[in-house]
């Protein structure tokens, strides 16, 4: 997967939710601002306005406070993860907060992206999400599902009873089955499409056929009128 390309897709993900702050680049996403308030968006039960109002919101142009703000973001996303959706990411490499409020680092910043897009598609309001990436342009789509697939490989239920292994892959089932519809749609237009065609060129034939039958009509009446048969 094309990291940089993955950052850039979910900056368009962003787009999708309703925020009050720049969020449109990478360097308007490194101070942590807009992500929490995605994350507040997303399940307000848990990132609460009290979790919100710990995240720093003036003047953050220093890059210590903005990587202040990011490892709380962080810190979140995981205990969210474990706290609510009892799942625990494993061998996924976690994202660089320093490098994202130092530089604004677009493959750091994708990561952390990524684990917000987890959050997303896992909670309680998942199916809004779902449809929301659905609609979203077919290239940004395939990006943010590729992204969303590898995250599940990541995920291990931290309860072994626990439903969320299996949640998860129902949330994956549900997205491919909403990619197939789509495709089988646009494969029944396409089919609806050739009939369109075929029939078109039926009616043409019978408008010629048409033309021709008083030709023929007068053929036939000539051979059927016994003054017209030759006596030998």
């Amino acid at each position: 997967m094309d990291r940089e390309v993955l950052c850039e897709s979910l900056i368009v993900w962003l787009e999708t939710f309703n925020l009050d702050v720049p969020h449109g680049n990478a360097e308007e996403l490194s101070d942590g601002i807009a992500m929490s308030k995605v994350l507040h968006q997303i399940a307000p039960d848990y990132f609460t306005d009290s979790w919100l109002s710990r995240v720093k919101t003036e003047d953050v142009t220093n890059w210590r406070l903005k990587v202040s703000n990011l490892k709380k973001i962080l810190k979140g996303i995981l205990e969210y993860n474990i706290e609510i959706l009892g799942i625990q990411i494993h061998d996924f490499q976690m994202p660089d907060v320093n490098a994202i409020g130092e530089s604004s680092n677009h493959i750091e910043l994708g990561r952390l992206l990524q684990l917000i897009l987890g959050c997303a598609v896992n909670c309680t309001e998942k199916q809004e999400y779902i449809q929301r990436i659905m609609s979203m342009e077919e290239s940004v789509q395939h990006a943010v599902m590729t992204a969303i697939q590898e995250l599940m490989t990541k995920e291990i239920a931290t309860d072994v009873d626990s439903e969320v292994g299996e949640q998860l892959r129902r949330t994956v089932d549900e997205l491919n089955n909403a990619v197939e519809a789509k495709e089988e749609l646009m494969q029944s237009c396409h089919e609806l499409n050739q009939q369109v065609t075929v029939l078109q060129e039926e009616k043409q034939n019978l408008a010629i056929e048409n033309d021709r039958l008083p030709e023929r009509l007068n053929i036939a009446e000539n051979r059927d009128d016994p003054t017209q048969v030759t006596h030998h």
